[in-house]
């Protein structure tokens, strides 16, 4: 398994599991609209300096997978770009919650996958982790991760075939989505949040 760091360098062309959570486990997304608003700013600050492979929002924490661009000469810019996304939505949560102070943890976690085995797991987790935190019972019903995105037929900033070909194609996908789950498979997945 890969070790979680605070401090493990974003390099080009390479795999992350990035995640981070409410200061405090504090409420991140309060509205519909607060997923909708962090999403958008999501993708302009990062969409140009990462592909976007899977993600779950969470009213206090969040899941991305990503790949640092091929093209990107200078990788720190990605976690500069993360922090201008967290000051951006902080100040908007902040206003909107008549709030002040810091709204996420201080620093992001990130880990590098570099198994492709490990990257179908982790893509599990993410679309997973609302029925593991308790928000729903079946993860196929929840709005704010990718798993219903990459089912639809259009287009998306989601780098959805290359993700569905680590399954094998689209109906591989599926059938990996549907394996029954147990909390130990669940444990043995990932990391802690």
């Amino acid at each position: 398994m890969p070790v979680t760091s605070l401090i493990t360098p974003l390099q080009s062309g390479r795999y992350y599991h990035v995640y981070n959570r409410g200061n405090n486990k504090e409420r991140l997304f309060h509205f519909k609209g607060n997923y909708d608003f962090f999403l958008e700013k999501y993708f302009l600050y990062l969409d140009p300096f990462v592909q976007t492979y899977s993600y779950c929002l969470l009213p206090n924490h969040f899941h991305f997978l990503i790949r640092v661009r091929e093209n990107e000469i200078n990788p720190k810019k990605v976690s500069n770009q993360l922090r201008k996304l967290f000051i951006c939505y902080a100040r908007h949560i902040n206003i909107q919650e008549k709030r002040s102070g810091c709204l996420l943890s201080k620093n992001f976690r990130r880990v590098e996958i570099n198994h492709e085995d490990y990257l179908k797991r982790l893509v599990l987790y993410i679309h997973y982790n609302p029925v593991k935190h308790g928000i729903v019972n079946d993860f196929t019903n929840y709005p704010y991760s990718t798993f219903n995105l990459i089912l639809l037929n259009q287009s998306s900033r989601i780098e959805k075939t290359e993700l569905t070909d680590w399954f094998g194609g689209y109906d591989n996908f599926l059938d990996y989505h549907h394996i029954k789950i147990d909390d130990i498979r669940i444990k043995r997945l990932i990391i802690d949040d």
